[in-house]
């Protein structure tokens, strides 16, 4: 299993880092974000999940996945791969 790079920033927004972060899926599964984030690792494709819980009690929970602009075919790419599996 290949590690994380090392230009991995755990933040979508770091005023400090030139990073442009790029959605690449969002999903209202927090485990699915998580299993999405160590695939993308894997490969070497640096990832953050930007969540948001909404509406208090509603249990309503929100992920966007955010690549550096630079690896979004890479991540497209991958995702697609296993949605087909």
């Amino acid at each position: 299993m290949k590690q994380p790079s090392a230009k991995f920033t755990p933040f979508a927004r770091d005023p400090m880092n030139d990073v442009n972060w790029t959605e690449v899926m969002t999903t209202y599964d927090e485990s699915q974000a998580e299993v999405i984030k160590i695939a993308l690792a894997e490969e070497d494709i640096p990832c953050t999940i930007e969540n948001a819980h909404q509406g208090g009690f509603t249990g309503v929970f929100q992920a966007r996945v955010l690549v550096p602009e630079n690896f979004v075919h890479a991540a497209k790419k991958l995702l697609e791969s296993h949605k087909e599996t």
